[in-house]
Order: structure tokens, then sequence, then C-alpha cells
């Protein structure tokens, strides 16, 4: 029977070996850690992806490690083969998309999906936040919505998503207060006083919000110019801050023969100056020119038709150019609706298309939805510039002709 003999070995041989071999193992079992749950030496390449206040440690998860929310599932080593990265352009075991963020999140906060409304402390205005509807119908991310709670500090930390998240998606003119705020959940100024000083107490910066009414640009900031007080536009009391000016009343005001109409309707000259789409060759209609928007737009003071508009037509030109409006609107809105149905079916066919494909269709979709915007934000029906809106809707249906296309292999 062979015996193992124990090397006769000096003292320090033994002594550097133990120290080696521990060294060894402390290095096997640290390293990996290390490189996958120490925020330091994440950001050692992904430091160049944000400005630095990002990678700032969250004051309300100060010890939570990367990996706990980038991880799959609970791993707290995903993986200790961090090099090479995946096809995806990912660490394996690493990501900071939706379907691994939001698990991650749910796993420490399962009572998530239960939430409406909060207790009072957390949610002193009583706000409605179907927290199951955002999550599992809409395919938001948490951090979509709390996105103050993760990188970044915040003094002092509050996870409350910020009204700027929500105007994300509800549009801030088109959405009503009670959307969110159930009636009487805000307490409303006691005051009768409706000014620009006592509004900005609570309605910080509205000045310089950029927001529409009746689809064009409101500047506040010019109308407080004006030494024009809220009330002018705004209720109070129980109907606080609902906009009274109907859109007539605001256009007795703005629309004046000496009114400047670029102001508003900055969409409208670039349309008619064919350059909607930010062209470097502009395609002017004939009268960018020589006329002026009152010219046509005589009757603008007490709200006008494109009856009277057509009427001014035939002042200068001949009889037949009522006429011809009229033909003209007609074959764009043709052309436009047409588009329209295109671009329903392109959506439909191109989930038959592998990846690539898909990507050069929508970009093709891309630039005629930019296309159609411009002709419908204009509002004339190609009327303020008839040649340059076949030049664009030309363009459109070439597009849509590509786009079919590619997919036509795809469908056989």
């Amino acid at each position: 029977m062979l015996k193992f003999r124990v090397p006769h070995l000096p003292f320090w041989v033994w002594t550097l070996g133990g120290v080696l071999t521990i060294l060894a193992l402390n290095a096997a079992i640290t390293l990996p850690t290390y490189t996958t749950t120490k925020k330091e030496f994440c950001i050692s390449c992904h430091h160049q992806q944000r400005e630095s206040s990002f990678w700032e440690q969250s004051t309300l998860h100060p010890k939570i490690n990367c990996s706990e929310c980038h991880a799959t599932g609970h791993a707290l080593m995903p993986s200790i083969n961090i090099f090479p990265l995946q096809s995806g352009g990912e660490h394996a075991g690493f990501s900071a998309k939706l379907d691994q963020i939001n698990p991650n999140c749910i796993r420490c906060h399962p009572g998530v999906f239960a939430i409406e409304r909060t207790s009072p402390n957390l949610n002193p205005y009583n706000i409605s936040i179907p927290h199951r509807f955002h999550i599992e119908q809409l395919k938001n991310s948490c951090t979509f919505c709390h996105y103050n709670i993760y990188h970044d500090p915040h003094d002092p930390p509050t996870f409350r998503p910020t009204k700027e998240a929500c105007f994300e998606c509800h549009r801030r003119e088109k959405t009503s207060c009670s959307t969110c705020h159930p009636k009487k959940a805000i307490p409303l100024p006691k005051t009768i006083e409706v000014s620009h000083s006592e509004c900005s107490k609570c309605h910080k910066g509205f000045e310089d919000a950029k927001i529409k009414i009746y689809d064009l640009p409101f500047p506040h900031r010019k109308h407080i110019a004006r030494i024009l007080n809220c009330d002018v536009c705004h209720a109070s009391g129980e109907e606080h801050g609902k906009i009274l000016k109907t859109r007539v009343e605001c256009l007795r005001c703005h629309h004046q023969t000496a009114s400047n109409c670029t102001k508003c309707h900055d969409t409208q000259v670039r349309f008619i100056q064919g350059e909607a789409l930010g062209e470097k060759e502009a395609h002017p209609d004939v009268m960018a020119e020589g006329v002026k928007c009152v010219e046509c737009h005589t009757t603008i003071s007490r709200r006008h038709s494109l009856a009277e508009v057509k009427k001014t037509c035939v002042q200068c030109h001949e009889s037949k150019y009522g006429i011809m409006t009229d033909e003209w609107q007609q074959e764009i809105s043709t052309k436009v609706k047409k588009l329209k149905l295109s671009l329903d079916t392109l959506r439909f066919q191109k989930k038959m298309a592998p990846d690539p494909e898909k990507r050069k269709v929508d970009a093709l979709i891309k630039r005629v939805e930019d296309i159609l915007k411009v002709v419908d934000e204009d509002k004339s029906k190609g009327v303020h510039n008839f040649i340059y809106t076949k030049k664009l809707l030309s363009e459109a249906e070439k597009k849509v002709f590509s786009a079919k296309r590619s997919l036509s292999k795809w469908l056989e």
C-alpha cells in the first residue's frame, strides 16, 4: 500500500505556501464579488454614460448595490464571467431593461399592485395611481415614473414621482385635474385675489412653462407683461384654474390687422416658406414674399371662414380660383387619407418581418409620419403651399412603396 508522505520542507516554505493559498482563495471569492456587486467597479466603465451626479448613491437606497436591481432574480453574483459582452451588448446576467428591473423592484415591494392610493402621509393630495394598470397594461418600467429613487440623490429624499414624470404621458393642457385628484382632495387657496404674485406661490415657474391653449403655444410671461391678472383668463373658487376665455375671445385680441401672425402661427409660416421639415433648400409658395397673411385672411378679427378667404382669391385672380381651392383641398385630403391607411397596413405587416427589415420599415414609416404631421398641422390642406404639399406627399408615397416592397418577400 502506498503511503503519502508529507515532504520535509523548511518552515518558511510551509508558511509562504499557506499565505499564498489563503490569498488565492480570498481572490477567488472576493474578486467575482467585487466585479459583480460593487458600484465602484461598475462605474469604472459606466461613468461615461451619464453626468457624474447620476452615479452618486441614492439616499433612499443607501445600502443597495448594483446587482440587486440589475441582476437576474435573487443572484448576488449573476455572472463571474463579465467578459466578453453578450451579443445584446450587455454583461451576462446584468441588464437595465424593463423586464429585469421591474421584477427586482417588485421582489422587494410585493404589495405594489394593490396600491391605488397610499396613506395620507405619503400621498397627501389623494392622487389616484393604479400601479397594476401602469405596469401590466401600459408596460411601464417602475423607474419610468419613480426616476427620483435610483442613483441620483435628492435632498430631502422622496420616492414620489414628480409632476414632470406624469406629464411625460399625460398632456398638461388636456388632462383634467380630476383625472388624478378627486374633487376637494387639494385644498384650494382661500384668497379671492387672483394675481401673478398670489398664484406663483403654488404654481412656481408657470411663466415659462411651454404649454398650448387651443392648439397654439401660450406664453404666460408675455401676457403678464401686459399687466393681465390671472383671473382675466382663469376661474377661482370651486373651478380653480379653469380657463374661462373661449378661443373666439382670445382671437379678439390676437387677430387684429396689426397683429404679428408669426408669433402664434410659426408652423404655418414655415410651411408657406417650404421648410416645415427643416429642408436645406426651401420651396416657398409663389405668394410667400409678396402677399401678407391679412391680405387673404381679411375678416380675421371677427372669426373668418374658408368661404371668406376664397372671396379674397377672386379679387386678385380669376373667378375659377375659388373652385380651384376646393379642388386642391380635396386632392390633398384624399392623398393624406390613403397614406394613413397605408401606414396602418404597414404597421401590421411589419410584425412578420425579421428585426433588420423591421428597423428599415420603421425608418420609412417615421418619415411618412413626419410628413403627414406637418401637413396636418398647417391646417390649410395644401392651400398655403400647394406645390410644396404635393412634393411632400409624393415623397411619402415613395416611402410607403419602398416599405411595401421591403415587406413583400416576407408576406408571400
